[in-house]
């Protein structure tokens, strides 16, 4: 495992991995804060992370230009070369999804939403989603709300359906009235929502996101500049590597309880929708990064996909 030190009363450094990053102790992956190294239980854990590392090979939904230096930093420390990137998996069968195919039932769904966002003109939309989990409390819910309707962006904004326990404890979703005054500018979806096909809409210029990874792969496959605010598990590391690494997102907030100025929020989306600014460029030239990743026969990614396949191939048989 890699070594791991304070670096100061609240911080931790990941001294051996490259660029030793540092990271507040609370922003660390859940399973390592609560690691209890007298538990039983947790040596069990310990054990199953430790045997990753003598695995015969380890395949990444990831892509050289995103990860390219920690996918060899694992090759040299597993001490072999069976360590592959093989994505952005999203990209499989993205013609259909797009709409160069016949529309499937996501996409009859999602019509309601889609039909909007093609009144919308190109890049003026703002796409926020914290993903399936993640029930943000009602004073979130509130500052958020504010901070959309100041910033005078358009913006669709999906929420969670409510529980009937949650209703009855008083979560209510969203403000009283917020969609009547930002009728025509912003749409609530509550539920699911199609989001490959949004964040792939010409409308859509930016993408507030929890940072999950799967988010992450469809920001960058659709080139959309993300607004982070991580909120627990891998979204602190996912957030890092697309704020201070790549420079290709913003952060707007941080953490699972944290209530956000709204009047700075609102100041972090109007500055991201309504201004030509580095980040946008850099998800560009990533977006193409990763398109060539998949490229037939040259993508790195494809490669490593062919050379994962011959070297099961060559393994003996049972």
């Amino acid at each position: 495992m890699e070594s791991v030190r304070g670096a100061s009363a609240d911080a931790v450094e990941l001294s051996n991995l490259p660029g030793a990053p540092s990271f507040r102790k609370e922003h660390l992956p859940g399973l390592f804060r609560s690691y209890q190294e007298s538990d039983p239980d947790w040596q069990i854990v310990k054990r199953g992370l430790l045997g990753n590392m003598a695995s015969w090979a380890c395949v990444f939904n990831t892509f050289d230009h995103l990860e390219g230096r920690y996918l060899e930093h694992l090759r040299q420390k597993m001490g072999h070369g069976r360590v592959y990137g093989v994505g952005p998996l999203n990209l499989i069968g993205l013609d259909d999804v797009w709409g160069s195919g016949v529309p499937g039932a996501e996409a009859e769904a999602g019509g309601d939403v889609l039909g909007w966002l093609d009144g919308c003109p190109n890049g003026s939309v703002l796409y926020v989603c914290f993903g399936s989990q993640k029930l943000m409390a009602q004073e979130q819910m509130d500052a958020l709300a504010s901070g959309l309707e100041r910033s005078g962006a358009r913006f669709v904004w999906v929420v969670r359906t409510t529980m009937a326990q949650q209703a009855e404890e008083g979560y209510r979703a969203v403000l009283d009235g917020f969609e009547a005054r930002v009728a025509g500018r912003g749409r609530v979806v509550t539920g699911w929502a199609p989001q490959v096909q949004i964040l792939g809409h010409r409308a859509v210029g930016g993408f507030l996101s929890h940072c999950g990874w799967n988010s992450v792969q469809e920001a960058v496959v659709a080139g959309k500049m993300v607004l982070a605010w991580p909120m627990e598990a891998d979204q602190f590391v996912n957030a890092r590597l697309l704020v201070e690494d790549m420079g290709m997102a913003v952060r707007a907030c941080d953490g699972a309880v944290t209530v956000p100025d709204p009047v700075k929020l609102s100041r972090v989306i109007s500055r991201t929708m309504r201004e030509d600014l580095p980040e946008q460029a850099r998800v560009q030239e990533l977006r193409r990064k990763a398109f060539d990743a998949v490229e037939p026969g040259g993508g790195n990614s494809w490669t490593g996909l062919d050379e994962f396949v011959k070297a099961l191939g060559q393994l003996p048989k049972q």
